[in-house]
């Protein structure tokens, strides 16, 4: 195949699924667990996980691990580095921290504000602009969630919550185990972040199946109760016709992490991954690395693999990538140009 010879890390793209804490270097985990005398945790990545115990220590250990404010500079510098590294030019990061961990810098709007800080410095250090997303977690009461919701319109709200004199928090998302928390109880939480606000609604959703075959019913219940966007995963509805209907007719769009879907063994194998099926049969998907602390794959190695293990096209990838400006928050000059030089990339 002639084209592949085209460098992916050139191909210009947008991140839409990738959470901060996740994404930590794996090196940067163990100076900081030494800073700080905590355990390192075992290294997961490229390994296929049995359940979902493991992936939790290492992300516990990522979040506990963040103490100090100079810790979240080095954190959201370093993503931000490594996403210049894989050509991201915009990126969308889903916070876990504000439920986690936030006591530890004086609470959730604190912790934001040092987040935004931040991120305002990565940004002109790197050249790559980013939003939040801020994730209520399923696992937690449903109070909970609508408390995160209001500080997110509180902070929609507010002048002083900016990235680079744009809005920082851009999307609200839903994170943790799908079995036996079912989205219903968090559409209030959602109507409060997003309506009016313009924040989007991004849950995660069918992903690992809440009942064997429920999946899909995961996927439109993020569509219907919580007016969903853009769907994170979401690869459970791929065999369900009234999931790709509804899909295509209201363009949502699904932010896909195929090592993640090996790794957690939401697949059979990579080759059966049903991404290349999803956007041949005209779903709107993009490609994306999840958590890269854990699974080991970076933005560029995610196109990469697309292209080796998946067999998809250069044009396939560009449209992709397309996706990825075109359903993301970004600003619309950072849209614009990203797709212009999209195009410029398929001539070459």
């Amino acid at each position: 195949r002639m084209t592949l010879c085209r460098d992916l890390v050139k191909l210009p793209k947008a991140e839409l699924h990738i959470h901060l804490e996740g994404s930590m270097r794996r090196e940067t985990l163990i100076y900081l667990c030494n800073k700080y005398s905590i355990e390192v945790p075992p290294d997961t990545r490229g390994k296929r996980f049995d359940d979902f115990t493991a992936f939790a220590n290492v992300y516990i250990a990522a979040c506990d691990c963040l103490r100090e404010e100079s810790d979240l500079q080095q954190l959201v510098l370093e993503v931000a580095q490594d996403a210049a590294g894989s050509g991201a030019r915009w990126i969308e990061l889903a916070l876990s921290m504000l439920s986690f961990c936030a006591e530890k810098f004086g609470g959730k709007e604190e912790t934001l504000r040092l987040l935004v800080k931040a991120a305002s410095a990565a940004e002109k250090a790197t050249g790559v602009a980013m939003g939040f997303i801020v994730a209520a977690e399923r696992m937690f009461p449903p109070s909970q969630a609508e408390e995160l919701a209001a500080l997110v319109r509180k902070c929609a709200m507010s002048d002083d919550m900016k990235i680079c004199g744009r809005q920082a928090i851009i999307g609200f998302g839903l994170h943790g185990k799908e079995e036996g928390f079912p989205p219903v109880p968090f559409a209030d939480a959602f109507s409060l972040a997003c309506e009016g606000t313009g924040i989007a609604s991004v849950p995660h959703a069918g992903e690992i199946a809440p009942h064997p075959g429920l999946g899909s019913k995961s996927v439109l219940d993020a569509i219907y109760l919580l007016k969903a966007k853009r769907i994170a995963h979401g690869i459970l509805g791929a065999d369900d016709d009234e999931v790709l209907q509804v899909l295509k007719k209201d363009h949502i769009c699904l932010d896909i992490c195929p090592t993640s879907n090996f790794l957690l063994r939401v697949v059979r194998s990579l080759s059966s991954h049903p991404l290349p099926r999803l956007c041949r049969q005209g779903v709107s998907c993009t490609i994306n690395s999840d958590d890269s602390l854990l699974f080991g794959c970076n933005l560029v190695e995610e196109y990469t693999l697309c292209r080796d293990e998946l067999r998809m096209s250069d044009d396939e990838l560009a449209h992709c990538a397309r996706n990825s400006f075109r359903y993301s928050c970004a600003p619309v000059n950072i849209i614009d140009r990203g797709l212009a030089d999209i195009d410029e990339w398929l001539t070459k």
